[in-house]
Formats: C-alpha cells, structure tokens, sequence
C-alpha cells in the first residue's frame, strides 16, 4: 500500500478525521481514541438497534449510567406496587370488603384495607416482607393467596436482579482501568544506537494486574495500489512481541519501548515530518484484576505533537534507606528532559551507517582507552577513544543514582552496558578494588546522576 498524503484519483486535501470548523476556516481534528481511553465514535444507521439492546438487556442495564440505571429501578418498585395495590383493591370491592366496613362479623380477603391507600400499603409491605402486622390475608378469598405469591416472586427477582447489576456497575473492568494512566507525551531518542518511540504506564494501586501485556497500532490513511483509500487502516507497532517484552509487571511505571526498524509505520520519519505528519497511535494496556478475576483494558493515543524528538523520561523511582522502599514520585510522571538525538529517520541513519558516515561517537558512550574512571553527570556522554567491539557484554561502574547522592563510595556499582545482548551474553565481573583508588571525594557534593567507566572490558566468558 502506497502511504501518502493525498489519494491517487482525486487532487483533494483529505482530513485524518472530520471536525467541526472552529471560527474561521481552521479545522481542528479530534481524535479517534480520546486521552482518557474513551472511543469517540456515533452509530448511525443501525437496523433494529433497539431490539438487539433489549435482548441482552443485563449488559444494556449495566452499561447505562447511574442516574439512569437507579430511575428504572425506582420506576419498577413503583409501577409494581401500584399494579398489585390495584388488584388487591379489586379484589376486595369485588368480594364486597368495600360495602361491609361496618359489618363485625364479615370476613374480608385482606384485613384493614378500605380503600386503594390501604390497599396500596398492603402491596409496599407485601414485596418488601416487611409485615406490620395491621393488615393480613385471610382465607376467604384464595385469588388474594394466589396475587401475594406471584408478587413475592417477582419482589424477589427485581430485587435480585438489582442487587447483581449494582454489584457488577461497582467492580467493572472500567473502573479498574482509571487507576492506569499513560504519560501525556511520548518521546523519540536512541536507545542502543536504534531511534525507539518510548511512552511511560503506570498503576496508582499497589495491587498489580495479572498477565499484563501492552498493544501499539497506528491508525492514519493510506491509499493501495489500486486507488483504494483506507481512511482508518490500523498498522501493528511491535513492542517486543517476539521477546515477550510486550508482557509487563506494572508495579512500578514501566517505560514501553517500540524499536523504529524497517516493519515500523515510523521507519521513514523524521523530526521535520513529524511536525506535518497525520497519524494517532493507540496504546492498550490489558490484564486481569486480582481482586475480581475480570480482564480490564485502558486506551489512550498520541497525536504527533504529543510526541517529542529528542527527549528522554525523568527518573521517579528512588530508594530510601530510611524506611527500606522504592518511592515512586508520580510528580514526576509526565516530566521529560532533552537529549542529543539525530533528527533524521531511523531509516536515513541506517543508509549513513552503511555508507560509514554516520557518527556514533556523538550520541553513545563507550569506555575510554585510558586507565582513568571518568565520572559524568546529567547523563552526558563520554567520547569514544577507540573503535571497540560490542559483540562482547561491557560492564560500567557508576554510582546508583536512586540511593543518597551524598553516599561515598559504597554506592558504586557495576552495570552492564547495552540491553539488547543481555539473555545471551555473561561477562565476569570486573574488581571493584582495582578502581576504587581511581574515585574522588568530590563526587559527594552532586545530586545528579553520575557514571564511571573501566578502561578495559570485562573479559567475556
């Protein structure tokens, strides 16, 4: 399929979506999947609509809102008393309860009921089993015995199918899904020499879902070969399906990652196309709730001027020796930082990789060719001294940024360096103590993060 702009038969300006004009002559596009997960679409034109919404009318309750849920509930206690209070009635004006009022030694159907209040009183404490004791049947008219039991029947399943409707509106899957919120922005920036579009998930609550995986799909237009124009067409992004990195342990904000190769919808885009380009990405987030075992989903979608070139997520996750927990500063949620990032396309930067022009020196960070630990703060980059071989895992030493940055230098760590060769590739382990003369006292003054870097690489196993 041919992915442009304009189709091939008509010399016409599409819009991605319709909208209203606002104003003047400026069209501003909604969007299909709303940022709070809500579907903005209209059915029109439906045949028999009405009639398949009341043959499963348990889902049509369940899916109305309250305020309309509680008046048909009202509504049906009320026409349901009133109609049973009027056949009580006629029942007692027929058997003549109406006329021997002042007649002791009658015996009426329902004791007490006089006229269609009492009457209405008998039906009200009848459903409800509520029973005062004032007004009762007798045995004189058995079509009164025979009334109460279908009232108190159908008193039971209004009851029982209220009590279940409410019970399901309260632990719907929908509900669940609030607590999930995606970041307002996405980002686009290297990771690992390979632009990747990156958007941030998380859960408020502590208890985590089940069997959590993500979706990406992109809707924009595209026109076939053949000059059909597919307004809606849906282009998968792959999020690591193959390596099970789709699944997700959201107990703390993860960071969804979409490499941009060449199967991408993003593989030809760079910062300058960004900028005109129609497209909405869709993010779905499904698992099962713990608590209630029912599969919940949230949605929500980016435009492209909610994705930032260039840019990178705020760290929000911190250890605390005081109390021995990982806070998660939610403040920090949405906040994004700059980086060095080339604003050309995934695909450009291949074709200058595979020319040889392309430099890698400006955006990674390798290890010096010197015997000295460089320490670098705000994740700036280290130039490379040497061309090196990746093939083989490299292991970094730098200091944890999540633990007091006042710390000494206990706090340093080996990491391994690159993400991409991790459940192939081991290395053993370099000597803390080899290095430890090479630190500085002057590390302890700063807040940001910092890393050091050995000057061999680990030898690989």
């Amino acid at each position: 399929m041919l992915d442009i702009e304009e189709p091939l038969v008509k010399n016409k300006k599409y819009p991605f979506f319709k909208t209203p004009r606002l104003g003047g002559s400026r069209r501003i596009r909604n969007r299909l999947v709303q940022k709070q997960g809500l579907c903005n679409i209209s059915l029109k034109n439906v045949p028999k609509q009405r009639r398949k919404y009341f043959s499963d009318i348990f889902t049509t309750v369940i899916e109305m809102k309250w305020r309309w849920c509680l008046l048909y509930f009202s509504l049906s206690f009320m026409i349901s008393w009133s109609f049973f209070a009027t056949v009580y009635y006629l029942i007692a004006k027929q058997h003549g309860d109406i006329e021997q009022i002042a007649n002791a030694t009658w015996t009426p159907c329902i004791v007490n009921v006089h006229n269609e209040l009492n009457a209405f009183l008998f039906s009200f404490t009848t459903q409800t089993t509520i029973g005062y004791g004032f007004r009762y049947p007798t045995d004189a008219c058995p079509l009164t015995i025979v009334t109460m039991c279908f009232q108190f029947m159908w008193g039971v399943m209004t009851q029982t199918l209220m009590a279940g409707i409410i019970f399901s509106k309260l632990a719907r899957p929908i509900k669940r899904a609030a607590t999930l919120i995606f970041s307002k922005n996405a980002v686009i920036c290297l990771r690992d020499g390979k632009l990747c579009l990156l958007f941030r998930v998380g859960d408020m609550r502590k208890s985590s879902l089940a069997e959590a995986h993500v979706r990406l799909q992109m809707i924009k237009r595209c026109v076939t070969y053949e000059g059909e124009l597919l307004p809606f067409h849906q282009f998968d992004m792959d999020v690591g399906y193959d390596q099970g990195l789709d699944r997700v342990f959201v107990i703390w904000p993860i960071t969804i990652c979409h490499e941009i190769d060449e199967r991408s919808p993003l593989w030809e885009i760079g910062a300058e196309d960004l900028k005109s380009a129609k497209f909405e990405i869709i993010a779905i987030l499904e698992g099962v709730v713990e608590s209630v075992g029912s599969t919940t989903q949230a949605r929500t979608s980016y435009l492209p001027s909610e994705i930032l070139w260039g840019h990178r997520f705020e760290k929000l996750v911190h250890y605390k020796k005081e109390n021995g927990q990982y806070n998660i500063d939610f403040g920090k949620f949405h906040n994004v930082y700059s980086i060095n990032t080339p604003t050309c396309s995934a695909a450009e930067i291949e074709r200058l990789r595979t020319e040889g022009t392309f430099n890698e020196s400006d955006y990674q960070m390798y290890p010096p060719s010197d015997n000295k630990l460089n320490l670098l703060d705000n994740d700036e980059m280290s130039p490379v001294r040497d061309s090196m071989d990746l093939s083989n895992q490299i292991q970094i030493l730098r200091r944890d940024s999540d633990e007091d940055p006042d710390a000494g230098e206990e706090s340093m760590e080996l990491v391994d360096l690159g993400i991409h060769h991790k459940c192939s590739i081991r290395s053993q382990s370099p000597i803390i103590n080899s290095t430890a003369h090479l630190l500085q006292p002057m590390h302890k003054n700063s807040c940001s993060v910092r890393r050091g870097m050995l000057a061999p690489p680990a030898s690989h196993s």
